[in-house]
C-alpha cells in the first residue's frame, strides 16, 4: 500500500482520512514522533512530504526494513508534542539506517488491519 506524509508547522501526520471519518480517533492521533519523525525527515530529503510504499512482505523496490522490537512509548514525548493519549506503541529498528529506531502508535494496528507487522519493507515513491 503507498501512504502520504506530510508535515506541518513542524510536525510529521500520516494522511489516513478514512480513520478520521471512521471517528476512530483525531488528527493527533496521526502525528509521527519519536524516532518516526526523523525517519520521515531522512526520506523526504528534508521536505515536507514524502509517499511511501509499504508491505508485510518483501518487495524488489524495497529500499528500508523495519523490524519490531519492543511494545512501549515515551510518554514524555508523546505529552511534548501532543500526540493523542496511547496506551502502547511499537519500536522498530532500521538496519539500513544503522540501526535507526522510531516508534509507531496503535493506528499501525488500523493500517495493517488488526496487528503490528514483525517487518515492514518500506519504498519512497518518486
Amino acid at each position: 500500500m503507498t501512504k502520504r506524509f506530510y508535515k506541518e508547522n513542524h510536525l510529521w501526520y500520516i494522511d489516513l482520512p478514512e480513520f478520521l471519518e471512521a471517528g476512530l480517533g483525531t488528527k493527533n492521533n496521526l502525528l509521527m514522533v519519536d524516532g518516526s519523525d526523523e525517519f520521515l525527515d531522512w526520506l523526504s530529503n528534508g521536505g515536507k512530504e514524502v509517499w511511501i510504499t509499504f508491505d508485510t512482505e518483501p518487495f524488489e523496490e524495497a529500499r528500508y526494513t523495519l523490524i519490531s522490537d519492543v511494545y512501549g512509548k515515551n510518554q514524555d514525548v508523546l505529552d511534548k508534542v501532543g500526540h493523542a493519549p496511547v496506551g502502547y506503541g511499537m519500536y522498530y529498528t532500521v538496519p539500513e539506517m544503522q540501526g535507526h529506531r522510531l516508534w509507531l502508535c496503535p493506528v499501525t494496528e488500523y493500517v495493517f488491519e488488526g496487528a503490528y507487522p514483525e517487518r515492514i519493507w518500506v519504498k519512497v515513491m518518486g
